[in-house]
């Protein structure tokens, strides 16, 4: 179940990430195609930090119920701490070179939103559970809603192509690292 886990929480981030699009290659004109490459490097660097985080497995000792639920407590904990940075290195980067920066920014930040949503939310149901059952049932609860996340992606994916950056981010060495990650098995 771990690795599934991951798997899963990986690839929604990268889908929210949205690097490998294909789309329009135009550009503002008064913005040089090398800014924006190096701005959308570092749109993608931000999101790394979070896709970095989530690569780690969750401590699942099911031999003490107590450790159980600390270890995964504090595991979503350095998540959300992930996520957090990453929403705050993307607000930085609303007023990139290309006119529509701010939007993709702004859509970067609403996906990474609600993956942090996600994992606060299962947080706080783990710290309020009272035995393994319930510890093991808040994280289930989490892998089954990460498909809410594939929306985010998808919303995120067609910001790319609407505001003709995916050019860009093909470029971008960040994003391409983020394209080539395989998720977490």
């Amino acid at each position: 179940m771990r690795r599934t886990v991951l798997a899963v929480l990986t690839c929604c981030l990268l889908a929210v990430t949205a690097c490998s699009s294909g789309g329009s290659t135009s550009t503002s004109p008064t913005a040089s195609e090398a800014d924006v490459v190096a701005w959308m490097d570092k749109v993608c660097g931000a999101v790394d930090g979070t896709v970095k985080a989530m690569s780690d497995e969750p401590p699942i000792d099911m031999s003490d119920p107590a450790k159980l639920k600390t270890g995964l407590s504090d595991w979503l904990g350095t998540k959300v701490a992930a996520v957090d940075k990453s929403i705050s290195d993307l607000k930085g980067l609303e007023n990139g070179p290309h006119p529509k920066s701010k939007e993709l920014a702004t859509a970067a930040q609403d996906g990474m939103g609600q993956i942090r949503t996600l994992l606060a939310d299962t947080r706080s149901k783990l710290d309020a559970s009272t035995d393994a059952t319930q510890a093991i049932t808040a994280f289930t609860e989490m892998v089954a809603r990460a498909s809410e996340l594939e929306k985010a992606g998808a919303d995120v994916q067609k910001k790319f192509d609407e505001t003709g950056l995916a050019s860009a981010a093909q470029k971008a060495g960040n994003c391409k690292g983020l394209q080539t990650s395989p998720p977490a098995s």
